[in-house]
């Protein structure tokens, strides 16, 4: 017998599984079978993310019931009065989100640890500034954040508001794998230990938001905002509202809506998803566009420049609010910081290091960068910013998670500081390539679904490890590999090869942690903006060839 078939008869014999349920299971085909055990769900660079449904591989309320238990024997081992501590829990759009919450929080009520529940949608960051506001000893928000709409997924965090980190998670797996049965979860049905929240803790955290102003803000500039059918409405059109801006809402996207009709992925890293705010925003004539993904924990920006609308990438808005928060916040150089990631451009490091400040790399994923931010505050040092290339930025130390909300306050202050001086975001961004050089990247996912996937993305990584470039990219001489199975940052390992060229360019590649891809990312350093723009095709061409009998 098969894993999978194994997975699949113990799931028919658990006693924990209903009368009905166990009954979908029957009527199952092979194949489905197959696909829904074929293996586990497994903890990726943020939580556990699945598609909706039956089986060891999907999401479901028996997932969810057994990981909460897992998290609560977890907390109790590790948190000093945990239970009295309590956790908090957020929940986005997305269809099951709300039921998944409230069966998470039958467990810890279950398990005598008090729930502080978020009475309606919340954002991610919201999450993240309810944990340190009430002091809870954790928390989690459902959310498969900017997944294709079949997707759910569970965020767990720590008692600091951070993403749990490598360590933590491999304690709170082994709890899980205890788990043998259903059964074995302790429920309280009627929800005793559950406690509402309402909207105080909002206005709290947009308090914070605005005391991030670092100029006062143009009323002038005129915005578009899309929640993507997702939770960001409320506390930005709040926000919004605070600070006088004159704005617009792409009225169909403010809708809540799991099934995210106006836009196939509700993924604002990805320019398509922006078509309905971009024909909102001529009609309106809207100098920026803002859309934040479903849990509002990313953010996505264009910018009206010479009659087009722009999109602007993850590393290039990273560039910009490092050059606008170093130019203008009070600090100390020797003493404070700039976090990303390891496959984030270096044009945010480059801009740092003008102004004298250290840039710090940890690998990818903010349940590093929080982390990082963490340890760095609690030494007494500053952390002027912290961001990743998949837009995901965090300007505040009050949370410790990436936050769409606080950061399109402050891309929109920057616009608009920029447009009292005759400036766009994009005139910005070509003198501060004038100034430290051209910087372009590229992102390429290749979505590699079901089982053959996943044993193709594990056979070109293996490859790679085993051929290394073969021939490599004509015109570039590689500098260095790095292999981060085997080389460490901060004691951690993570999938990732990195190859570095002799121009200071660089390519990395690694499997997704939240969904079916394997992904490129392409970083080009050149003297010139058509010399950057030749590479990058150069470097994207040549890797498809050499993976090309892994994508049929």
């Amino acid at each position: 017998m098969s894993d999978w078939q194994s997975s699949y008869a113990k799931w028919l014999q658990d006693p924990g599984i209903s009368s009905e349920d166990v009954e979908t299971l029957k009527a199952m085909s092979e194949e489905e079978i197959k696909e829904n055990f074929y293996e586990d769900l497994a903890f990726g660079t943020a939580g556990i993310r699945g598609i909706r449904g039956l089986g060891t591989n999907r999401i479901n309320k028996y997932a969810i019931r057994k990981v909460t238990q897992g998290y609560c024997d977890f907390l109790i081992d590790t948190i000093p009065d945990a239970r009295a501590k309590g956790v908090a829990i957020a929940y986005d759009t997305r269809h099951m989100s709300r039921a998944f919450a409230e069966e998470a929080a039958n467990v810890f009520s279950g398990n005598g640890i008090l729930v502080y529940l978020f009475s309606t949608i919340r954002s991610t960051p919201e999450l993240s500034f309810a944990i340190r506001y009430l002091k809870a000893a954790g928390g989690l928000v459902l959310t498969a954040s900017h997944n294709p709409r079949e997707y759910n997924g569970y965020k767990v965090y720590n008692e600091t508001g951070c993403q749990l980190s490598t360590g933590e998670t491999e304690q709170l797996v082994e709890k899980i794998n205890r788990i043998k049965t259903f059964d074995k979860v302790l429920i309280d049905e009627e929800g005793r230990r559950i406690r509402l929240l309402t909207n105080e803790l909002e206005t709290a955290y947009l308090n914070q938001i605005e005391k991030l102003a670092l100029n006062p803000f143009n009323k002038d500039l005129s915005i578009m905002y899309s929640p993507l059918h997702g939770v960001g409405l409320s506390p930005m059109k709040k926000l919004l509202e605070q600070v006088g801006a004159t704005f617009n809402l792409v009225d169909e996207q403010c809708i809540p809506d799991g099934d995210f009709p106006t836009a196939q992925k509700p993924n604002p890293e990805e320019p398509e998803a922006l078509n309905l705010i971009v024909e909102e925003g001529k009609k309106h004539k809207s100098e920026l566009l803002l859309a934040t993904d479903p849990d509002a924990d990313r953010l996505g920006v264009m910018v009206l420049h010479q009659g087009d609308y722009i999109y602007l990438t993850g590393n290039q808005i990273g560039g910009l609010l490092t050059e606008y928060i170093l130019k203008h916040r009070e600090y100390d150089a020797k003493n404070s910081y700039l976090l990303t990631s390891i496959v984030t451009s270096k044009f945010g490091a480059t801009i740092a290091k003008s102004y004298g400040v250290d840039t710090v790399i940890t690998f990818t994923g903010f349940k590093n960068l929080g982390k990082k931010m963490e340890e760095f505050l609690n030494e007494g040092k500053d952390v002027l910013f912290t961001y990743e290339e998949s837009i995901g930025y965090l300007p505040e130390t009050f949370i410790r998670d990436k936050d769409g909300i606080s950061t399109s306050f402050l891309v929109a202050e920057m616009a608009g500081a920029l447009k009292k001086e005759g400036k766009t975001l994009v005139d910005q961004l070509k003198s501060l390539y004038e100034k430290h050089g051209y910087f372009k990247e590229k992102q390429v996912s290749y979505t590699l679904k079901g089982i053959e996937g996943l044993e193709a993305i594990r056979s070109i990584m293996a490859d790679l490890r085993e051929s290394g470039l073969g021939q490599g990219p004509k015109g570039f001489k590689l500098k260095e590999t790095v292999d981060y199975l085997e080389t460490t940052i901060d004691s951690d390992y993570t999938n990732l090869l990195y190859y570095t060229f002799e121009d200071g360019s660089w390519i990395g590649v690694r499997p997704s942690g939240t969904e079916p891809k394997l992904k490129l990312y392409i970083n080009i350093m050149a003297d010139k903006p058509g010399q950057a723009d030749a590479k990058c095709s150069i470097l994207e061409k040549w890797f498809k060839e050499r993976i090309s009998k892994w994508l049929v």
